[in-house]
Parts: structure tokens; C-alpha cells; sequence
């Protein structure tokens, strides 16, 4: 791909070609490589011409991602703090990072709209990231189903992929399943079997050799929903998942097994009903342990038992929520009105230097 990424015949001569800057992406994704990825597919789908930029100061439009040191957040957050300028600021994120919608023009992140409360901001969750009908999610609603006989052959029980020993709560459960049978993980985190290769590919040949996936995420938040519980589903092994309290929004949870659904239960009986309680901080950490206990019971009467196993293949896994984003019209149009932003911000720049 070149620097210039020409749209398509829609183009009309005379058009200013939008410059775009990227910052604050991971180390891997080199700034260049992140307007490549995330900005020209939607730019040739709209009919805008862009250009990626060096300087951020000749830009038109600025992606920014989640990754700036943290002198370089706004406050306490993972907000980065790039300064108002003559270009529209996009906070692109899959990370648990809210957006703040006084330090950018447009945000694309994982929390539900009304959360965040602004016609700027849209819900982009990680499992749909993509453009012409290629994210896992549209993987997963063209998924062929399996058999039950292909899935009664699975040779193993669960699977553990990960490399971030600071989350403790999936190592906690990791742990009490071992007790009962053999958690396979291949990752730097309680590894216990030889390395896979770091694709999704490589991971998904490896779960579908699993009867189940502990599937929790980093860290929880409402909406925080990452590609971990798809690419379970896709390798048709059973997710235990923990993360986004609302992930039943996302998903049918008869598809998978929620720790939220069991906390939530235990949090309403330890609080005798009173809601309040039953939705603490306070509550759900003292509900842990049986939370856990729960969890992995659940496992393992699914394990043991063929119906119960089956079950969670008895429905697509996808809600009416998550089909809305099989259709990317919305998403689209949202890149539509903000390259059409940045598009004028780089007419008014030729003509000012026209005049």
C-alpha cells in the first residue's frame, strides 16, 4: 500500500486528500501501519482520498489510540492528552480506556453510548473491528456448526492462553479446575505445555482441541467486550467468561457461562434482596469465593454431563444487539461524516493558501 491510498471513481478532482497522523498505538503498530489499517478501508468505502503525515501539525485528521505513557494522560485515565489543534482528534481504542469527549472531536470505544452520552461517540467493540464483512464476528455468524459426536471427541478439557500474570482472578479459577482435571496453557502465565505461535489462527487450532476456554479479560467494565470470548466461540469450545457485567447484551449467555450471572445471584442472596447491597463494590468481593466456587462447579457439571454440555449449542451465541454490527452501514457512516469533517478542515487549508 502506498502513502497515498486513492478511494475509488466517486472521487471528484479537486477534492482536498485528507492527511492523517496516528499516535499512541502499541509498539508494534507503527503509526503508518495504523492509518493503513483502521483509517483507509473506511476512506475507500466513503470515496475520500487520504494520505498518511509525519507532522502532526500538517494534519487534517489525527487517530489516536490508548497507548501514551502516562504522563501524557489526561489526569488518571488512559485518555492521552493530544492538544486541540486545526484537525478532528479520533480516540480509537479496544483497551478498557472511556474516552473523553472534551479532548477529541470522535471516539470509537467499547462503552455503550449512553454512557458516554454524546452524538460523537459510538460503541466499536473490539470483536467487530474490521471493514468489508471480515471481523470474528462475521466469522462467527458464517461459522459451520459442529456435530455432537465431533464435539464429544475433543480430546481435552480446558484451555488457558495468557501472558498477564497481574489479573488474578482467572489464575484463582485456572487453579480450582486444575483440581479436577488438566488446564492446558500454553501462554507465559502458569504455563504447563509447549508455546502455540502468536496468530489467532495458531489459537484457535489450539482450542479446538478443548472442551472449554477460561475467557476472562484484563479488566471488567461495562461494554468492556474484547475478541477473547469470539474466539472461543468460534473454535466452538465453551467460554467462562468474566469482563463486561453487561455481556449478555453481546451474547447469549446460554452460550456460554457467566461469572457475572453467578456473582450476581449470590450477591442477591447474601444481600437478602436489598439491591443496593446485592450491587456493591463491597458485596461482590465478598462474594468471590462462591462466585468462584460456582463457576467451577458449573464447569464441571457440564464436563460430566452430555446434555448439559450440548445445551450451550442449542442457540446462535449472537444477540440482536451484536447482529446490528454484522451490518457496518453505521459504522460507515460514522467515518463517512468524519472524514467529510476532516475534508473541509483541508479545502479551507488550500484555500488559505490559495489566497
Amino acid at each position: 500500500m502506498t502513502d497515498t491510498a486513492s478511494a475509488n471513481e466517486t472521487f471528484l478532482p479537486g477534492q482536498a486528500a485528507v492527511k492523517v497522523h496516528a499516535c499512541h498505538f502499541w509498539q508494534e503498530m507503527e503509526p503508518k501501519l495504523a492509518v493503513e489499517t483502521y483509517v483507509v478501508p473506511w476512506a475507500q468505502a466513503c470515496g475520500v482520498d487520504v494520505e498518511f503525515c509525519h507532522d502532526i501539525t500538517q494534519a487534517d485528521l489525527v487517530l489516536i489510540g490508548p497507548f501514551a505513557p502516562k504522563n501524557q494522560n489526561v489526569g488518571r485515565t488512559r485518555m492521552p492528552d493530544v492538544a486541540a489543534g486545526d484537525y478532528e482528534r479520533v480516540f480509537l481504542t479496544g483497551e478498557n480506556a472511556t474516552p473523553l469527549m472534551d479532548h477529541c472531536e470522535w471516539a470509537l470505544a467499547f462503552d455503550y453510548e449512553a454512557d458516554i452520552g454524546s452524538e460523537r461517540y459510538m460503541r466499536y467493540p473490539l470483536y467487530v473491528w474490521s471493514s468489508g464483512g471480515d471481523s470474528i464476528l462475521h466469522r462467527l455468524a458464517r461459522l459451520p456448526r459442529e456435530t455432537p459426536e465431533q464435539r464429544a471427541a475433543r480430546p481435552h478439557f480446558c484451555a488457558f492462553i495468557y501472558g498477564n500474570k497481574r489479573a488474578k482472578l482467572r489464575r484463582w479459577l485456572f487453579r480450582a479446575l486444575s483440581l479436577y482435571r488438566r488446564v492446558d496453557a500454553p501462554g507465559r502465565v502458569q504455563r504447563n505445555c509447549p508455546p502455540i505461535g502468536n496468530s489467532r489462527d495458531d489459537k484457535i487450532a489450539f482450542l479446538k482441541d478443548r472442551r472449554f476456554t477460561i475467557a476472562f479479560e484484563n479488566s471488567s467494565a461495562s461494554g468492556y467486550t474484547t475478541e477473547k470470548i469470539v474466539d472461543a466461540m468460534l473454535a466452538g469450545s465453551v467460554p467462562i467468561y468474566w469482563g463486561n457485567p453487561r455481556v449478555a447484551e453481546d451474547f447469549d449467555e446460554r452460550c456460554f457461562i457467566n461469572w457475572h450471572a453467578h456473582e450476581g445471584r449470590i450477591c442477591d442472596r447474601l444481600a437478602l434482596g436489598w439491591a443496593p447491597l446485592a450491587r456493591s463494590r463491597l458485596m461482590r468481593k465478598l462474594a468471590t469465593p462462591l462466585t468462584l466456587i460456582s463457576v467451577a462447579r458449573r464447569t464441571v457439571r457440564a464436563d460430566r454431563d452430555a446434555a448439559t454440555y450440548e445445551a450451550f449449542f442449542a442457540q446462535s451465541p449472537l444477540t440482536e444487539y451484536s447482529r446490528q454490527f454484522l451490518d457496518e452501514k453505521a459504522i460507515a457512516g460514522r467515518w463517512e461524516t468524519i472524514l467529510q469533517a476532516a475534508q473541509a478542515r483541508a479545502r479551507a487549508k488550500l484555500d488559505a493558501t490559495a489566497n
